[in-house]
C-alpha cells in the first residue's frame, strides 16, 4: 500500500509543480531558444528545468513515506542537488564544460566519502561469487562508519558521472529523458521489492521517482510544454546511479535497463574525441536525431526507445547473471547495428534530396 501511496503521490506533486517550476524558469531566464544552435527541433522558446518539479516531489514524499534517518538517502539528495544545482546555473547561463565535470565529481565523492555510497564489488557471472573490493580506510562521520577502497572510488565515481552524463546526452527530444528514467526507475523498483533484494526501503524511493517522472512527463511528452534542463537531467542521472548502487545486484539491470541512452553517450563521447572535438560538444548524432532524420516523430522516435529500454530492462528481472552479460553483449550488438544502418539510411535520403534539387 505504501507503494501505491508514493507512487500516486509523487504523481499528483509532480503534475502540480511543473507549472510553478516553468513560471520560474522564464522568471531566471532557464530558457531554450531554437536560435541558439541548428541541432535544435523546436521552433519557440522553451522552458527549462522542468526536472526540479520531479526533485520537489520526490523529495517531499520521500521524507513523509521513509523519515529522515536513512544516512544513505541524504547521501542521494545531497549529491544529485548538487549537479542540480550546476545544471540549473547552466541553464540560465553557459558554463564552460570543464566546470560542470568538476562538480559532478565532486558530488560523487560527497557521496562517497561523506555518505558511504560506493560499488563494494561486482559479480562474476561464471562462478556466481562477487569480487568484492577490500576497504583500506575506515572513518567514522556523524557517527556513521564509512570504510573506502581505492578502486571502488575510481568505479563509483566513474559509473555516478558517466550516469549524470548520461541522461543528459539522451535528454534531446520531448518525453526521452523522464520516460526513460521512469521505466529504469520502475525496474529497479520491481528488482527491490523481489526476493533476491529484498530492499523496501530502496523500493519506496525508487516508485516515488518513478511517479514523479510520469508526472513530468505529462507536461514534456510531444509536443512538449517544458524542458527537462541540464538541472532535471543531472538529477535524474545522478539519482538512478546512486539508486543502482543501493543494491549491488542493481548495477548490471541498470546497465541493461539503461543500456540504450548509455551506449549512445558512450559511443557520442568517442565520436567526438575521434573528431578531434569535446566528448561534451553537441551534434545530430544520437540515436533519437538518427531516428528523426530517417522520418519518425519525436513521439514515434521516443517509444521505440522506450520499448528497447522496457525489453531489456524486463530481462534483466528475470536473466541469470549469465544471461545478463549475454543480454549486455547483444544490446551492444544491436544498438550499433542500428547505428550502422541509420546512419547509411540517412546519408541515401541526403543523396536523394540533392539529386532531385
Amino acid at each position: 500500500m505504501i507503494y501505491l501511496i508514493g507512487f500516486i503521490t509523487s504523481l499528483i506533486l509532480a503534475t502540480l509543480f511543473v507549472p510553478i517550476v516553468r513560471r520560474f524558469a522564464f522568471k531566471v531566464g532557464a530558457v531554450d531558444k531554437p536560435s541558439k544552435a541548428a541541432r535544435k527541433i523546436h521552433t519557440k522558446t522553451m522552458a527549462r528545468g522542468g526536472g526540479i518539479a520531479i526533485f520537489l516531489s520526490f523529495l517531499i514524499v520521500n521524507l513523509a513515506l521513509i523519515g529522515l534517518h536513512w544516512w544513505q538517502f541524504w547521501g542521494l539528495i545531497v549529491a544529485s542537488t548538487i549537479v542540480m544545482a550546476v545544471g540549473l546555473l547552466d541553464d540560465i547561463k553557459r558554463l564552460p564544460a570543464s566546470t560542470k565535470l568538476i562538480v559532478q565529481i565532486f558530488a560523487a565523492f560527497v557521496a562517497i566519502f561523506v555518505f558511504g555510497i560506493q560499488i563494494e564489488g561486482l559479480s562474476n557471472p561464471f562462478t556466481q561469487g562477487v569480487l568484492a573490493f577490500d576497504p583500506h580506510i575506515a572513518f567514522s562521520i556523524v557517527g556513521h562508519s564509512i570504510q573506502i577502497n581505492i578502486i571502488a572510488v575510481i568505479i563509483t565515481t566513474i559509473w555516478l558521472v558517466g550516469m549524470t552524463n548520461t541522461m543528459n546526452f539522451v535528454d534531446g527530444i520531448d518525453g526521452l529523458s523522464g520516460g526513460v528514467a521512469a521505466i529504469a526507475a520502475f525496474v529497479m523498483f520491481a528488482l527491490a521489492i523481489g526476493p533476491k533484494v529484498n530492499q523496501p526501503q530502496t523500493a519506496v524511493v525508487a516508485i516515488v521517482l518513478t511517479g514523479g517522472c510520469l508526472g513530468y512527463l505529462i507536461y514534456n511528452f510531444h509536443p512538449a510544454k517544458v524542458f527537462n534542463g541540464d538541472s532535471g537531467a543531472y538529477f535524474l542521472g545522478m539519482a538512478l546511479g546512486i539508486l543502482a548502487i543501493f543494491s549491488g545486484a542493481k548495477l548490471a539491470t541498470a546497465a541493461l535497463v539503461l543500456g540504450v541512452p548509455i551506449i549512445d553517450a558512450t559511443w557520442a563521447a568517442l565520436r567526438r574525441i575521434l573528431q578531434g572535438r569535446s566528448p561534451f560538444s553537441a551534434d545530430r548524432g544520437h540515436l533519437h536525431h538518427l531516428l528523426l532524420d530517417v522520418g519518425l516523430s519525436q513521439r514515434q522516435a521516443a517509444l521505440l526507445i522506450y520499448a528497447l529500454c522496457a525489453v531489456f530492462g524486463g530481462i534483466a528481472l528475470i536473466a541469470s547473471p549469465e544471461q545478463k552479460l549475454v543480454a549486455i553483449f547483444a544490446l551492444i550488438v544491436l544498438i550499433m547495428l542500428l547505428f550502422l544502418s541509420l546512419t547509411l539510411l540517412r546519408r541515401r535520403q541526403t543523396q536523394n534530396k540533392s539529386q532531385i534539387s
